[in-house]
């Protein structure tokens, strides 16, 4: 009868052949029965007697969560954890492809089961993945890849503001689409839904943030074949506030810092001493160099760092590697004794002359502890340190940090007169964001012409 046709049947001898056992399997192909050993006489009896006594609503149940589509190549079916119908058909290289449908509507299934396999089979050839990841699965695939970097020491500081972001709003918000069906309504959506909950317009800079973020993951996309570069993906808007510029420090701030560097570490044991000790010859390295703090200072290393001769006058050249590429600096005499002083810290550096120091090029950062550790980041402990010196708000009421050493960099170049041509190339930067941020000084730099 029909219901019998939704259990398969397999019969097996035992060791002496004298008793068979015989194992009902259902229709989504897991255990049903277990028959105990009978005679093989009296087998096929046994087989109709159990056939009559299994229910009408179980065989039926069984019957009907098994749906074969496309010349049996795709499988409907449903698992008693879940009220949805499941997937699973073949591809080419003899994979099982399962997913639910999401659906509880065996049409609706249907169709998306259909959908899907044509879809896998075309991605197949064409060289893709079989199946689209959702945008969630191709977050945490970007994610793990920045994490990654990060323990490598090859990533970026950044890359920590772009985890926070797909973590906290891209995931939440989008994590259930995919990628190829976001639109620029959705995105829409989402702005609007993120500024709710940063609770303030954001700033220019932090829409960068979010839309290199968004940018990040379709890349990882394109690179893992989820999905061709050909494909239009939108956007976010990068549209904002405009942003303040960091404030820069006078002289006579700039000298207050260095005064208090002197002994702020004396009597601090561990790793807050040396971090002391260690910012003090930052702070110099950044104010004579005009480096970014981040990726190009504290990946600084000794083979870094050459003389540099030019009519017979040498100069300290320094190699940095950052937001714009690897560049040369030349760095301000003074630099020579803030280097001296900081290879007299470490055994390894401290019994060699400073020449032959630079000639072995040594693959050892400047800037590391005793044990030869990497400080993560700095910023927090010279927040600590403008605390204690009454120096945290600049003149405009803004925050300073450590990036506002360059800031002050450009500034006292600018000021004394340095071709804003040549101040671009030193500090790895375009004359456009140099005049945009620095315009203010055109008139003082032009005084003596003006009056």
């Amino acid at each position: 009868m029909k219901q019998r046709d939704a259990l398969e049947i397999f019969s097996f001898t035992n060791y002496y052949g004298a008793q068979v056992t015989t194992v009902l399997l259902n229709a989504s192909n897991s255990v049903k029965y277990a028959v105990k050993t009978a005679s093989i006489v009296k087998q096929h009896k046994r087989v109709e007697t159990l056939l009559e006594r299994e229910s009408i609503t179980d065989l039926a149940s069984a019957e009907g969560r098994l749906v074969h589509l496309r010349d049996k190549e795709v499988v409907l079916f449903k698992v008693p954890r879940s009220n949805y119908w499941q997937v699973r058909f073949r591809i080419y290289t003899g994979k099982w492809i399962r997913f639910s449908t999401r659906r509880r509507n065996l049409d609706d299934a249907r169709q998306i089961a259909c959908d899907r396999y044509d879809e896998a089979r075309y991605r197949e050839r064409l060289g893709f993945t079989p199946l689209v990841k959702r945008f969630d699965e191709m977050a945490k695939c970007c994610v793990a890849e920045m994490r990654r970097d990060i323990a490598a020491g090859t990533g970026k500081k950044i890359y920590t503001a772009y985890i926070a972001v797909i973590e906290t709003y891209l995931i939440p918000f989008l994590g259930q689409m995919y990628l190829t069906s976001i639109t620029n309504k959705h995105i829409a959506e989402f702005e609007v839904w993120r500024n709710s909950q940063l609770r303030r317009p954001p700033k220019v800079s932090t829409l960068l943030t979010f839309a290199t973020a968004f940018t990040r993951i379709t890349q990882t996309a394109v690179e893992q074949g989820w999905i061709s570069d050909k494909v239009p993906v939108p956007k976010l808007n990068v549209r904002g506030e405009k942003g303040q510029a960091r404030p820069a420090f006078t002289n006579d701030e700039v000298a207050r810092i260095q005064q208090h560097l002197k002994n702020w570490y004396v009597g601090v044991e561990g790793y807050t001493g040396e971090m002391r000790l260690m910012l003090r010859d930052l702070v110099d390295i950044l104010t004579l160099t005009g480096m970014r703090q981040g990726t190009e200072s504290m990946n600084l290393e000794w083979r870094h760092i050459e003389w540099y001769v030019e009519k017979d006058v040498r100069y300290l050249r320094i190699w940095v590697s950052g937001k714009t590429g690897a560049r040369w600096l030349i760095a301000k005499h003074e630099c020579l004794s803030v280097l001296e002083r900081l290879q007299a810290t470490h055994t390894d550096t401290a019994d060699l002359s400073f020449d032959d120091l630079l000639a072995l090029r040594m693959p050892v950062k400047l800037f590391r502890f005793k044990d030869g550790g990497k400080p993560f980041e700095m910023n927090k402990i010279f927040r600590r340190l403008l605390e204690d010196v009454d120096l945290v708000k600049g003149q405009a009421g803004t925050d300073r940090t450590l990036y506002s050493l360059r800031h002050t960099y450009a500034t006292q170049e600018l000021l004394a007169g340095t071709d804003i041509h040549t101040l671009a190339r030193q500090m790895g930067t375009s004359v456009v964001m140099l005049e945009k941020h620095y315009s203010k000084l055109t008139a003082t730099m032009a005084a003596e012409q003006l009056a």
